[in-house]
């Protein structure tokens, strides 16, 4: 009987820690370090691909596009992709993510057109933006932003002031 609740509560820590993993991992890729971000999702525990392992999957894939290595990297892609349905997420955190990996297989293939098998999977599909999971937005972003927080650039001068002198 308890053994049940420590088993919720062991894969729920794993849950969250392979989140964490995740999360870190891709903050190390948007400043470009690979080997950070490899070595912190190195620390997620294995996870059932429905719990979490399609975020961890899906976060190797990027760290392999990241390092060069695109075939890798778009295989698990596509792996990824083609399981979301098995998870619980919802239908437009799935396709979200589906038009993630999308984007980033386009972004890694030579002629700027992602693989004929990413792109059936995400073949005729919507998804409303607003709901799609703001984690999954903030991991996962579908536009490559540099620096998002930088101030808007100063006002032009006021025009110079015509003087009377005469």
């Amino acid at each position: 009987m308890f053994s049940g609740r420590k088993t919720a509560e062991k894969l729920r820590e794993e849950i969250r820690s392979a989140d964490a993993a995740v999360g870190e991992a891709m903050s190390a890729l948007v400043t470009g370090d690979t080997d950070a971000a490899r070595k912190a999702l190195s620390q997620a525990p294995k996870t059932h691909f429905v719990d979490m392992g399609w975020k961890v999957g899906l976060a190797s894939a990027m760290i392999e596009l990241k390092a060069g290595k695109r075939k890798p990297g778009l295989q698990k892609l596509i792996a990824v992709c083609s399981r979301l349905d098995d998870t619980s997420l919802s239908r437009d955190d799935k396709n979200y993510l589906r038009l993630y990996a999308l984007y980033r297989s386009s972004e890694a293939s030579k002629d700027g057109r992602a693989p004929v098998e990413m792109r059936v999977l995400v073949e005729d599909f919507r998804f409303d933006h607003t709901l799609v999971t703001p984690l999954l937005r903030k991991d996962f972003p579908l536009k490559t932003v540099d620096d998002e927080d930088a101030p808007p650039p100063p006002p032009p001068p006021p025009p110079p002031v015509p003087t009377d002198a005469g």
